[in-house]
């Protein structure tokens, strides 16, 4: 009985390290030369660091959190670096020489390895691999590939579903602008000996009409530069470093028609009080008061949509100036009111009828001297 288990294991592995040379054979000929699989996973050798070309695709945004200072979006990688020693001969696979001459790349090569287990498993060789140093978690990889051609220039495509946080400028809001900053760069590789390089080719943007209905995409930046960090050791490390900006600005029709614009027929009616009787004091200062608690509501709305943020928005600053003009109106009323009972009734209608222009008035300057002032602070 044991002896018969011993030899079902046996014939188990068997047909597992079958299947995985049946695997590993899709990769060619020149890869059944390699004698050493873990010599072909080092760093290619190279007169200073490997020159690695990086692309970046977004296809999507998904999601833009203020509140988080947060975004989502479905994106790709491509990479394209030279290692000799993935060169092989095309005859292996049935194609000429000149079929694909040297640095060209236009045609699809014979040696394609496509998904997962692919990439991954069967493909023996070294690939950089690139983390988002600002990523919320891993990203989720939708689709990955590797192809090689004879020369040995190596292409990885790496689709994806990602969460990055970074940093917003909200002053301007609802009429702001963002650059939504992603950093890439290589794992385990500093600078000497792995450097991204943007190349234009293998870059691009999305459909204007995709995405979230609440931002226009601007478009896409993307910039090299070299970032120092501190070893948990306390040594000082250099990595390449790629920079891509997201830059997209926010229609403001939302905030408007859904705030804004109810909040200004909410204070207009409130100046009604510079119509009423001077006797009816009491109706006049409830009816400001009534302003300030919606202004009060309407704050508290705006405020759950955006982070605690150290400076006044806009909006903030919008708000703020309509508390402080109702507030002034519920003044005027007890100002009015004691015109009246001090026998003055003349004085507070006088200011009465030159509230009724002087606030309407005060407060389209003290709007445009907002929206001025924020517009200059960018």
């Amino acid at each position: 009985m044991i002896v018969r288990r011993i030899g079902a294991l046996m014939n188990g592995t068997k047909a597992k390290l079958g299947l995985l040379a049946a695997l590993l054979s899709i990769a060619g000929a020149s890869e059944a030369k390699a004698i050493d699989p873990d010599h072909l996973r080092a760093l290619p050798k190279s007169d200073g660091p490997l020159q690695v070309q990086i692309g970046f695709h977004v296809f999507d945004i998904t999601d833009i959190s203020e509140k988080d200072e947060t975004i989502d979006f479905d994106g790709a990688i491509y990479l394209q670096w030279h290692d000799p020693r993935q060169a092989y001969d095309p005859a292996d696979f049935g194609y000429s020489a000149e079929d694909f001459p040297s640095g060209d790349t236009s045609r699809s090569p014979p040696r394609l390895y496509q998904g997962e287990f692919a990439v991954k498993e069967v493909f023996q060789g070294w690939r950089p691999h690139i983390k988002f140093a600002n990523a919320i978690g891993d990203r989720q990889t939708t689709y990955m590939a590797i192809v090689v051609w004879p020369d040995g220039t190596v292409v990885y495509a790496d689709h994806f579903l990602a969460k990055a946080e970074t940093p917003m400028n909200l002053r301007r809001f609802p009429f702001d602008r963002q650059s939504l900053e992603l950093y890439l760069v290589p794992h385990w590789h500093q600078a000497h000996e792995v450097e991204l390089v943007h190349a234009d080719g293998m870059s691009g943007t999305w459909q204007q009409d995709s995405g979230i209905a609440e931002w226009e995409k601007l478009g896409l930046k993307l910039e090299e530069q070299a970032f120092e960090y501190v070893h948990r050791d306390g040594v000082k490390k250099v990595v390449s470093q790629l920079l891509v900006k997201l830059d997209v600005a926010r229609r403001p029709g939302h905030v408007l028609f859904s705030i804004i614009f109810p909040l200004l027929i909410l204070v207009s009616l409130t100046w009604i009080v510079f119509w009423l009787d001077e006797e009816s004091v009491t109706d006049r200062v409830n009816i400001s008061f009534i302003g300030i608690l919606s202004v009060v509501a309407y704050y508290l709305v705006m405020q759950d949509s955006v982070p605690e943020i150290p400076y006044l928005t806009m909006v903030d600053a919008f708000i703020l100036a309509t508390f402080l003009i109702l507030a002034a109106t519920v003044v005027i009323n007890i100002v009015v009111d004691k015109y009246n009972r001090s026998g003055r009734k003349a004085e507070g209608d006088r200011l009465d009828r030159i509230c009724r222009w002087g606030f309407p008035l005060g407060y389209v300057f003290v709007t445009a001297l907002i929206a001025f002032v924020f517009s200059m602070l960018g």
